[in-house]
């Protein structure tokens, strides 16, 4: 059913429409799917800055802070202790609040974040050791700085995990420059811890001495290209940065240690505390520059988030339009094409069930026909539909002037017929003239019955030929002015079989008298169902023919005791005896039984019915229903003999 159902015209053009649209729409809901989970990536990556910025900060200083004093303090400084114990404190409360934003950092970074998030735990278990170690003494300054490093490096390679996440590339550049100032912050951080220690009598032993000189040129390098690389407010920053006295005196303490050679305390230009207030300063104004690029970062992912999501928005909204737009197009040119094609359909119907069908009963009639006037005229434009009413309209032609040369043909047969047959006719009504005298004047019993049987077989030879001018639409030329008993009839009918030795007519025939005008053909239509029941029964078996009144008029009867007939066979006869075809070479070939053809017409002519069945021997009964329309108003009483005889 299903299947069925997707053959229809209407059906696959919907399809056809339908399947791009779905597709579009598809593609559209794809496109903003992908969008819109861009745009909440972009915003969740935005909030995790935003979330992660204000205690990575704190962490970063806190470190640093942390750093300076424990390596002051391992370098011979005389550090406050309260004020050692107050920077472990802010770096335990910077490690708590951070940890908050970790899980959210390994959901961003995925599991490279987790690594990450999974060393530096590993530092952090570490630290209760190495601050013993510290308060101790015994701790080289080397340990102590590359311990403090190490969490700040972590801190660098999980800023640099989170950026390969950025969701564009403009965010990218941002973040990459953040953890590039990061670095200098770091660097400038580092620096500040080792010149606490260069400070020392002893100084820097060789390997920090190296560090130290890296760390000073890296930052300086640093500062000098993000100065040209960032947005101007930033780079204006950076400039009044390096401009700044403080940044200067800073410089200068460190040129004095990287010039020392050996391990000996340099001869600084100011005094320590100088330097110390001098590197707050710078390294506050670092750090305000790296997290106000930092904000400006995370403010542009934000933006990007909106911009994707009204993006996603955007192209949502612009492609299911264009999709339920091109549908409703397609759907309705789609009803455009189906009407018309509806339309053609009707039309080329009522020229094949209504007017091709009036056209040949016309012919039939012998009505004269213009094969160019009768074509159908189906006028649909000049595409592909409008093409196939024009093939159509040459079809409908070619059928008519087909039926009018069949008529033609038929006519031309017909008269052919007609014509041979009244020749024939004449031929036999002369012939039984010559019988008839010959008879009259012989007395030879032996010679007398050859000139019956010639006699019959003239008489069945006149009924061929009436079979003839019957085929060909005409009438036979014998009539009856006077009504005819019904007796009289059958026994007419027996008379012209070859075997009427073989009938036997029933006495209870009744007594009717049947109208002048339908005796002939009535005599005709019984003398070849007798003629059918002798030729197709045995030799020695009789054929009886007996008649009955009915309401609707009489009903005679004749059964042979033959072969019979099959079922699909006595279905076949019936149908043509209740609806004769029209007479043509094809009709006359699909069935050779040229009799009951006959006697279908002349039933249809006069009204009477034939109906055969099978009888009670196992051979054929001829039911024919004479009406009473046939039978004449007033019928004489016509004493029957009394028994069955052999007319």
């Amino acid at each position: 059913m299903l299947k069925a159902r997707f053959r229809g015209i209407r059906t696959r053009i919907l399809v056809i429409a339908l399947v791009p649209s779905l597709l579009l729409i598809c593609l559209g809901v794809g496109t903003s799917v992908y969008l819109f989970n861009d745009a909440r990536r972009a915003e969740d990556f935005a909030r995790t800055l935003d979330s992660h910025l204000t205690p990575t900060r704190e962490l970063v200083l806190a470190v640093q802070q942390e750093r300076l004093l424990s390596v002051s303090q391992l370098a011979g400084e005389v550090v406050d202790p309260g004020a050692l114990v107050a920077a472990r404190m802010r770096f335990d409360s910077a490690l708590n609040t951070l940890a908050a934003t970790e899980v959210e950092f390994q959901r961003v970074g995925g599991s490279a974040m987790g690594n990450v998030v999974a060393a530096f735990e590993e530092l952090k278990t570490r630290l209760p050791e190495l601050r013993g170690a510290i308060d101790a003494g015994r701790l080289p300054v080397a340990d102590a700085y590359d311990f403090y490093c190490r969490l700040l490096d972590g801190m660098d390679e999980g800023s640099a995990t989170i950026g390969q996440f950025a969701p564009d590339a403009a965010i990218g550049s941002e973040l990459t420059r953040n953890l590039e100032l990061l670095h200098v912050v770091e660097s400038m951080s580092r620096a500040s811890a080792l010149t606490a220690a260069a400070v020392r009598p002893q100084g820097l032993p060789p390997n920090l001495s190296a560090e130290y000189r890296n760390l000073v040129s890296y930052y300086h390098v640093e500062m000098a290209r993000l100065a040209t690389e960032l947005d101007a407010a930033n780079a204006q920053r950076a400039a009044d940065l390096t401009a700044s006295p403080a940044w200067q005196q800073v410089s200068a303490v460190e040129n004095a240690i990287v010039e020392v050679r050996s391990t000996s305390a340099p001869q600084l230009p100011i005094s320590v505390a100088q330097w110390r207030a001098a590197a707050d300063e710078v390294i506050q104004r670092l750090v305000s520059l790296w997290v106000g690029h930092a904000k400006q970062g995370q403010q542009h992912a934000a933006d990007a988030g909106a911009r994707h999501a009204r993006d996603s928005l955007l192209v949502a909204s612009v492609v299911s339009t264009v999709a339920v737009l091109a549908f409703l197009l397609s759907l309705w040119l789609a009803n455009q094409l189906i009407g018309r094609l509806k339309r053609l359909r009707s039309e080329t119907l009522a020229v094949a069930e209504v007017r091709l069908p009036q056209t040949l009963r016309r012919l039939n009639d012998g009505v004269r026909i213009d094969p160019k006037t009768e074509a159908a005229q189906l006028d649909f434009g000049t595409d592909e539909i409008g093409q196939v009413a024009q093939a159509f309209n040459r079809a409908h032609g070619a059928a008519v002037a087909v039926a009018v040369t069949e008529a033609n043909t038929r006519e031309g047969v017909r008269a052919v017929f007609s014509n041979i047959a009244h020749r024939s006719q004449i031929v036999v009504h002369r012939q039984l003239e010559i019988l008839d005298a010959a008879e009259r004047r012989q007395e030879d019993p032996a010679l007398l019955e050859t000139l019956f049987q010639l006699d019959h077989l003239a008489t069945r030879g006149r009924r061929n030929a009436e079979n003839l001018i019957i085929l060909g639409g005409g009438r036979p030329g014998r009539q009856w002015r006077r009504p005819v008993a019904l007796g009289d009839l059958v026994r007419a009918a027996i008379a012209e079989t070859v075997q009427y030795t073989r009938v036997y007519a029933n006495a209870g025939l009744p007594s009717v008298f049947v109208n002048g005008a339908v005796v002939a053909d009535l005599i005709h239509l019984l003398a070849e169902l007798v003629d059918n029941a002798t030729a197709f029964s045995p030799p020695q078996s009789r054929v009886d023919v007996s008649g009955n009144l009915i309401d609707t008029g009489v009903v005679v009867v004749i059964s042979d005791q033959g072969m019979g007939m099959s079922d699909s066979e006595l279905e076949r006869a019936n149908e043509m005896l209740a609806d004769p075809p029209g007479f043509s070479v094809a009709t006359l070939s699909a069935d050779s039984r040229l009799g009951l053809f006959v006697v279908a017409r002349l039933g249809i002519r006069h009204g009477i019915s034939v109906r055969l069945t099978e009888s009670d021997y196992g051979g054929v009964r001829a039911i024919v229903v004479i009406p009473t329309a046939v039978l004449a108003a007033e019928n004489a009483v016509i004493a029957a003999p009394t028994t069955a005889q052999p007319w």
